[in-house]
């Protein structure tokens, strides 16, 4: 599906500053090719799980990760120092490009807005903590490194949060201001920092979400961009929606590309679809019965994915026809008293360098 008229005029206003060409990649199609795994050469074992990530080989290393126990309702980030993972305070450590900072968030809750942001300088060791000015989740990342996004929320009387729009900051100042856009959609429990959250639609100055239908929704399904004030900036209608389970950007390092997600099955099983950015048409649809999530772009040929077999859990690195040419992680899910012990929740990676 593409875009239509009306927001094809929009989309065209909002991008055509960015100098985005059109993507060569694969038609639409979903292929059907089992996938394939490549031996790793070293495997360095996951603090707190059952999981080893493959350090030997590739562009892109593991910097931090979220278990998610307790029932779904408790997260526990790790940080990598030097060749060793560590346990945190937080329940997201999300490292910048560059890996010089580290946004974090306070606490173990799943769901849980929180009023302020620990901003870690790697360089210095300082640890800034951050007022916000208003109840906040899901820090992100720039693509230079040099701003942050979260999600913010005002708590409905009774029960759940409204997303009330974004906040942003620069690493600069530290100074971060609440822009108040979108529909005031409500959010319950883990739905918070997943359903509805902002992202960065490939560029430091422009944002998008979810607008209307729920996330997941194969028709009907809108994405709104807006500026930094607030102002709407563009759409893209019926491409799918962002994967708010996945940590990671949208967009792939060129910015000509995008992944989107429609969930089939009760959500249990993903489809991920890339999309032009620039036309808003999807070059290819990635999915089978394995597949869960979205879990990053590796390079603009590839994403990864996270699949579940039985028993494990797998991090694939997976050309845009469905092709899976290098495992970046292993996890071996264990049932424990009727629950699973810790697992992955939330995988950071960067880039090497």
């Amino acid at each position: 599906m593409t875009l239509r008229p009306v927001a094809t005029a929009l989309l065209a206003v909002a991008l055509a500053m960015t100098g985005v060409q059109p993507a060569s990649a694969h038609e639409p199609g979903t292929p059907n090719v089992a996938p394939r795994s490549v031996q790793a050469k070293q495997w360095t074992k996951l603090a707190g799980t059952l999981a080893r990530v493959n350090d030997g080989a590739g562009a892109l290393r593991l910097a931090s990760y979220s278990l998610v126990s307790g029932a779904g309702q408790r997260l526990e980030a790790y940080l990598r120092e030097g060749d060793r993972f560590v346990r945190t305070p937080y329940r997201e450590a999300v490292v910048s490009p560059g890996q010089r900072w580290v946004a974090a968030i306070r606490g173990h809750r799943v769901g849980e807005a929180v009023r302020s942001l620990d901003l870690i300088d790697r360089r210095t060791g300082v640890t800034h903590t951050i007022t916000m000015p208003a109840p906040v989740t899901s820090p992100e990342w720039s693509p230079d490194g040099r701003r942050l996004l979260l999600t913010a929320y005002q708590p409905r009387r009774g029960s759940g949060l409204a997303v009330i729009g974004f906040v942003v900051m620069d690493v600069a100042d530290r100074e971060p201001r609440l822009v108040r856009t979108g529909p005031r959609s409500v959010v319950h429990d883990r739905e918070a920092g997943r359903e509805y959250r902002f992202f960065f639609a490939g560029r430091p100055d422009r944002v998008l979400r979810t607008h209307g239908e729920g996330e997941g929704t194969t028709t009907g399904s809108l994405i709104a961009v807006y500026d930094l004030r607030g102002r709407p900036a563009g759409r893209y209608a019926g491409v799918g929606v962002p994967d708010g389970w996945s940590a990671a950007p949208l967009f792939s390092p060129s910015r000509r590309l995008f992944a989107t997600v429609a969930r089939h099955d009760r959500g249990a099983r993903a489809e991920i679809r890339i999309v032009n950015a620039s036309t808003g048409r999807v070059l290819s649809r990635i999915g089978d019965r394995d597949i869960r999530a979205f879990a990053g772009w590796y390079d603009d040929e590839h994403i990864i994915v996270k699949r579940e077999r039985g028993r494990t859990a797998l991090y694939q690195r997976v050309d845009l026809s469905g092709r899976a040419d290098l495992d970046l992680i292993r996890e071996r899910l264990v049932l424990t008293g009727g629950e699973l012990k810790p697992r992955l929740d939330r995988v950071y990676f960067v880039r090497r360098g």
